[in-house]
């Protein structure tokens, strides 16, 4: 359906510190331990990943040959089981993926070799099983977040040629075909990482280009007041991670740091405004995706390393009893 939305150009918009929003959703437990399920058929890092229709779909990477590709692969939790999606138009890697609208979205990306940024968008019906171009991004860039409030998709920070870390943020209405301009990201970032609860889009790390300069920060967009807040920073820095939001809380899974990929696992808590400390990976690795389907948390292939095979790593999480709440079980806030 058509929204009736007053739009002003990106420097009339207002950006400052929120409030915060005045509800969040119900939390429930905390997840236990990582177990295994069926792997990606075929490994690969820097993928897009998201849920649709109870299924999570892996969309582009890099493969085993360290080359951009075309391949989808849909996951069915239920029947802990892979079949192959519609390939995508171009190969693509650092591709950011949501659905919205009751189609899943394929949005800039990398491509090429040398890889560059591109400003295509592509749409994927099921129904119609191939994917259509819609409205480009405003500007070509990689290495981007996207979240999704009310079939609205939300387009976040990502890399250009000529930046290596942007603060542009867009919205794209899949009933309008359209993008419009939201206030800037208070904070550049590519290789970031975004989810959104109860009207509120996080966005979490990312690099201002390389590694060595992962970030640790927590910014929240209120889709309702168009003002950004800064959070409590996320205890590990990273970038090249993937989140989810799992029971009202912002889960964070692996990324990397000058050290090597990461086995982390945090969540942000919007009621209590504090991180916690969760069970690892069992596979350390960045470049990864998550999603959430069938009430479970997936994190989904990504690359042990430079110079190491892609993983075709899937993980699950089930929410069951808490974790421990005797005092230390959780990072402070911060301020």
């Amino acid at each position: 359906m058509p929204r009736a939305w007053i739009l002003l150009p990106t420097a009339a918009l207002a950006v400052g510190l929120a409030c915060g929003p005045a509800r969040q959703p119900e939390t429930i437990p905390l997840p236990g331990q990582w177990t295994t399920a069926a792997p990606l058929p075929e490994p690969r890092g820097a993928v897009g990943v998201a849920e649709m229709d109870g299924e999570v779909w892996v969309v582009g990477g890099i493969g085993a040959d360290r080359r951009a590709t075309t391949r989808v692969d849909v996951y069915d939790p239920d029947l802990d089981a892979w079949r192959p999606g519609p390939p995508l138009p171009e190969p693509l890697h650092h591709v950011a993926v949501a659905a919205a609208d009751d189609r899943l979205f394929a949005i800039g990306g990398l491509s090429g070799d040398p890889s560059l940024p591109v400003a295509s968008v592509y749409a994927l019906d099921p129904e119609v099983g191939r994917w259509e171009p819609v409205e480009p991004l405003p500007r070509a860039r990689g290495a981007l977040a996207v979240a999704v409030v009310d079939d609205v998709v939300y387009a976040l920070g990502g890399q250009a040629r000529e930046e290596p870390a942007l603060r542009d943020a867009w919205r794209f209405d899949p009933d309008e075909d359209r993008w419009d301009p939201l206030p800037p990201l208070p904070s550049p970032r590519e290789a970031l990482a975004a989810a959104a609860i109860g009207g509120v889009v996080y966005v979490v790390g990312g690099e201002l280009g390389s590694a060595s300069t992962a970030q640790p920060t927590l910014e929240a967009f209120d889709v309702r007041t168009l003002r950004w807040e800064r959070l409590p920073p996320m205890p590990t820095p990273r970038g090249g991670l993937a989140a989810a939001a799992f029971g009202g809380r912002l889960h964070v899974v692996g990324g990397v740091t000058p050290a090597g990929p990461l086995d982390a696992h945090e969540a942000y808590d919007p009621r209590e405004r504090r991180w916690l400390p969760l069970h690892p990976l069992l596979t350390p690795r960045y470049g990864l995706g998550a999603a959430v389907a069938g009430g479970r948390l997936f994190a989904i292939a990504g690359s042990a390393g430079p110079g190491e095979p892609a993983s075709g790593a899937n993980e699950e999480l089930s929410p069951v009893a808490p974790l421990s709440s005797a005092p230390g079980s959780a990072f402070p806030p911060g301020n």
